[in-house]
């Protein structure tokens, strides 16, 4: 079977997309299937391990020249438009696919898909990461009123034609199918359970309390709250923030303001992730309480935490919510300074509830395996492209 994945991020970028549909990719290849994937360039030195991936001879990459990242949500709103529009040559060269793969977000990227679909006479399946259309509405990143309605209205339309789509949380699945959607299946996030070389050395106690953040600081995660948290704990209290986003210099500037010395630190990558999960006694997650949407989001770093045998203080709720109870892994608080407050109190006068004993790991070999979701996702196509043949 011949695929065309269109994605925004693929190998050796680093990203969650990346992470997950590198796996997927690799075991779709090593089950006999040929990928075609239309991606823009990248400007990044492939590591040992994925020039292995590209240089495997069922994977074709088709480029397209791509605008620089942008660090404003305007910013990047308008990068995915113009990527989208510069991947169209590149969704039509080569042989006629037996199936497309679009993966949104981005959202450009939903259009180009339908369209190749559509002229290609193939059919389309819409890898949906993220509540659209109603992640929307509730982040406001299109400040024309009369804009946002419009582009919601049109991402619904082309889901509901989609011959198939794939969310990554039961929930959103749900949601989709009360909106209308008829061919629905879910296939969740997870990581690379077969990788030995990821070790995390666990961290020797000296009287000091150690918590992480690390990945996108944005308007999604709400850290104000942890911010905040921290007038109200001990001074042995240590807080790190690894990452960017377009609500860095505001977070650093609150802290300024209230006299907290919290580390903030550049991304990382590679080795440098698992020396700052080998600093932390507890790693955050958390996404902002007050968009509903988010009761059907699981962030992808959650399983890798997990997977890693890190403790996990989850603000969050919902299906994320539900994965941190079920591995017995970490804790959910309540989202307000007062709740995250006492917790870190708490922890402070009795460190041994960060105890894990590895129940995170065993979680995530049994519910959260990309290579599964690999062997899931052949079997999916298989059947969308048999349905279509046969119409």
């Amino acid at each position: 079977m011949k695929i065309m994945l269109l994605t925004h991020s693929f190998t050796p970028e680093i990203s969650p997309p990346q992470r997950r549909w590198s796996i997927i990719v690799d075991e779709l290849g090593q089950l006999g299937h040929e990928i075609t994937v239309v991606t823009p360039k990248s400007n990044r030195i492939a590591s040992n391990r994925q020039r292995r991936l590209l240089g495997h001879s069922y994977l074709k990459l088709q480029h397209y020249p791509s605008m620089r990242r942008s660090k404003t949500m305007l910013g990047k709103v308008l990068k995915h438009g113009i990527d989208a529009v510069l991947s169209v040559p590149a969704a039509f060269q080569g042989q006629k696919p037996d199936v497309i793969v679009a993966t949104v977000p981005a959202i450009p990227t939903l259009i180009v898909g339908f369209a190749a679909s559509r002229l290609r006479r193939v059919p389309l399946v819409v890898d949906l990461r993220d509540a659209w259309p109603d992640l929307l509405s509730e982040s406001q990143v299109i400040k024309l009123r009369w804009v946002e309605p419009v582009i919601s209205k049109f991402i619904s339309f082309i889901v509901n034609r989609s011959d198939m789509l794939v969310t990554v949380t039961h929930g959103l699945a749900l949601k989709m199918q009360r909106n209308g959607m008829q061919n629905i299946a879910t296939i969740p996030n997870g990581v690379e359970t077969e990788r030995a070389d990821l070790e995390v050395a666990q961290r020797e106690s000296d009287g000091e309390l150690h918590i992480l953040y690390l990945g996108n600081i944005g308007r999604s995660q709400g850290l104000e709250t942890v911010i905040r948290a921290m007038e109200h704990v001990p001074g042995s209290v240590r807080l790190r923030i690894v990452g960017q986003g377009t609500e860095k210099a505001k977070l650093m500037s609150l802290a300024m303001d209230l006299g907290l010395n919290i580390d903030f630190k550049a991304p990382v990558y590679g080795q440098e992730v698992l020396d700052n999960y080998a600093w932390a006694d507890t790693c955050v997650v958390s996404l902002r309480p007050d968009w509903p949407s988010f009761n059907h989001t699981v962030p992808s770093k959650l399983y890798e935490l997990l997977y890693l045998n890190q403790h996990v203080t989850g603000l969050v709720k919902g299906e994320a919510a539900e994965i941190i109870r079920d591995s017995d892994a970490g804790v959910v608080i309540e989202q307000n300074v007062p709740a995250l407050a006492a917790y870190i109190n708490t922890v402070v006068a009795s460190p041994e509830i960060l105890q894990t004993n590895r129940r995170g790991t065993d979680w995530v070999m049994k519910h959260g395996s990309l290579r599964q979701a690999g062997r899931e996702y052949a079997k999916l196509l298989v059947t969308v492209v048999d349905a279509h043949s046969k119409r």
